[in-house]
Order: C-alpha cells, then structure tokens, then sequence
C-alpha cells in the first residue's frame, strides 16, 4: 500500500509511521517544492493537511483508494469528484478538540491582557499606556457548538464567563437552555436565525465551524457592525468563514477592540500582508490543533483507517455520503 503524506511536517510523518509499523505499513513524505505529479502517481492513500485537492490533482493518483484528512475540516478536498471515482474521504473528527480549545482560551487571555501592546512596549523600553482585562463576568459567543466549542464552554465556564452558543439545530427545552442530558456547557443555545441577538450583547466571539457554502462569509460587515465596540472576534476555524475586507475595516476603524486568528484566508499567510501590521491583530499559524497529544491521537486515527481500506472496510470517518 503506497502511502503519500501531502504535508511538511516529517515529525508528523515518525508519529504516524510508529502507528503504520504495527500493521505492517509504512509512508513516504513528499516534498512540497517539487511537482506532485511525480510523486503521488503510484499514490493509493494520501494522507493530507491543507493542500487543496481538486480533480485534477485527484486524477494524477489513478489508483488512488483514501484520501485522508488529519483533522477535522476536508473543505480543501473535493469530496463529490472522490465520490465519482470510488474514493474514501475520511477525517478525524475529535481527536484535537481540547487542544483547539485550549489554544482558543489561550487566544482570549492574550487580547483580554493586551499583550500584543505590552511586548511592543517591551520592545521600546516603554511602560505599558493600556490596561488589561479580565474574562471573569464576560459574555462568550460560541458559534459552532461541536467537540472544540464545548470544550471552549468547559473552559469558559471555570473562568467564570456566561457562554451562549449558535448552533445548528439546537436540542432546547423550550426556553433557550440546553434540553439534553450531555453537558454543554453553555448557558443558553440557539439555532442561527439568533446569530444577530447574540452577537449584539457578547464580549467575545468564538468561531467554532466548517467552511462550506452556508458560513462562507457568515461574518461580514453587517454582524461586525452589531459587535460591541469593545468585543473581540476569535477564529479558530477556517478564514474565509469571516469576510477579509470587512474584517479589515472593523479593526482598522476600531469598530470592535481586536482579534485573534488561527487561521487565515490564504495560508500560510504573506509576511507583508496588511492584517499583520494592525495593532489590534493576532495571527497564530494554524497550530490550533497541533500539539504532541493531538498528533499522536490523530495519527492512531488515520492508521486504524487505513488498516480497515487495506482490509477491504470502510473507514470509521468517511465523510463521502454516497460511496
């Protein structure tokens, strides 16, 4: 079984390779600055990271089986051509959840404190001229309550912050609280058409969501617009879920106090680019998810997967609806 992962990581690679040892398997990196074409041709499984896989870099793989995700989003993959060629498309759709979480509170702590001021002052030999805040008695927005959005709400929660939730279909009892015995940690949950209501009275907003035709451009100048002045935006999830232009504009404007973002509209994001230059804006490049834990849960993940192709089963992820 020929084995390509499509990412840059050779650490990733080991971890993985300890897991696909046990069954008998192995990986080969490939080497994103040369030409895919020929490399992945004899590809029967690739295991992928953000590399867009369109038809045309499907089709250089003709005896392509999986194609694997490590993680949870696949917005990056055209599911429906890998549908058409009887090819698996698989995720891992839990496995960094605390540690997104995690990196998500850790994001807020760094706005709430102010710290990208603080080290600029640092820098100059400057006292700080900007107080800090706490997150204690705020008001948290998840949107997108799924594994890493209640994890966030567990967290939230033991900093003594009221978290509301948007999410898709919402299980309630009537009155806007969760009516499920799963603990969700959120203090009220409401489906989108609330979006408007919750954004107007949170102190922070927490992106938590797939990118697909529905929350492409979910955040755009009219809900930035009903943002408090003081309110911060975290995105954690994909970069075009928020409109770039009118992100810009806000911040630039100071029409809400900032952002953080793991992710970006095109990654990795360019040193120059205007968004990294504002003051009241904080990048992180994608490693929301990446810690030695995730990693090693992600790869066990991705090796049983591929174990249940090489057997001829399915995998326990697939995301194709109609293979």
């Amino acid at each position: 079984m020929k084995i390509k992962v499509l990412m840059k990581s050779y650490s990733f690679k080991e971890v993985l390779d300890n897991q696909l040892r046990e069954k008998g398997l192995e990986s080969d990196l490939v080497d994103m600055n040369r030409p895919l074409d020929q490399q992945i041709s004899d590809a029967e499984v690739i295991v992928n990271g953000p590399t867009k896989l369109d038809s045309e870099t499907i089709d250089m793989c003709p005896k392509l089986v999986l194609v694997h995700q490590a993680g949870i989003g696949y917005d990056n993959v055209d599911v429906d051509y890998c549908t058409s060629r009887s090819i698996h498309v698989a995720n891992v759709p839990l496995a960094n959840s605390i540690a997104v979480a995690e990196h998500t509170l850790f994001l807020m702590i760094y706005l709430a404190k102010n710290i990208h001021a603080a080290e600029g002052s640092l820098m100059k030999r400057k006292t700080p001229g900007g107080m800090g805040s706490e997150l204690y008695g705020k008001t948290l927005l998840i949107i997108g309550l799924g594994s890493s959005g209640t994890e966030v709400a567990r967290r939230a929660k033991a900093f003594g912050m009221k978290v509301l939730a948007i999410t898709k279909d919402p299980i309630l009892d009537g009155s806007g609280k969760p009516g499920w015995e799963k603990p969700y940690f959120a203090d009220e949950i409401k489906g989108p058409e609330s979006l408007k209501e919750y954004l107007s009275i949170a102190d922070y907003i927490s992106l938590h969501l797939p990118l697909n035709t529905e929350t492409e451009g979910l955040i755009g100048g009219k809900e930035l617009e009903l943002m408090k002045k003081s309110a911060y935006l975290v995105n954690v999830a994909r970069g075009p879920i928020v409109d770039k232009q009118a992100m810009f504009n806000a911040l630039i404007e100071k029409r809400i106090s900032g952002a953080a973002f793991d992710v970006f509209w095109d990654e990795p994001a360019r040193p120059d680019d205007k968004f990294l230059k504002l003051e009241n804006f904080v990048l992180t490049p994608h490693i929301a998810g990446w810690t030695r834990e995730s990693v090693e849960a992600i790869a066990g993940v991705i090796a049983a997967n591929i174990a249940r192709v090489v057997d001829g089963k399915t995998p326990l992820t697939l995301v194709n609806k109609a293979l």
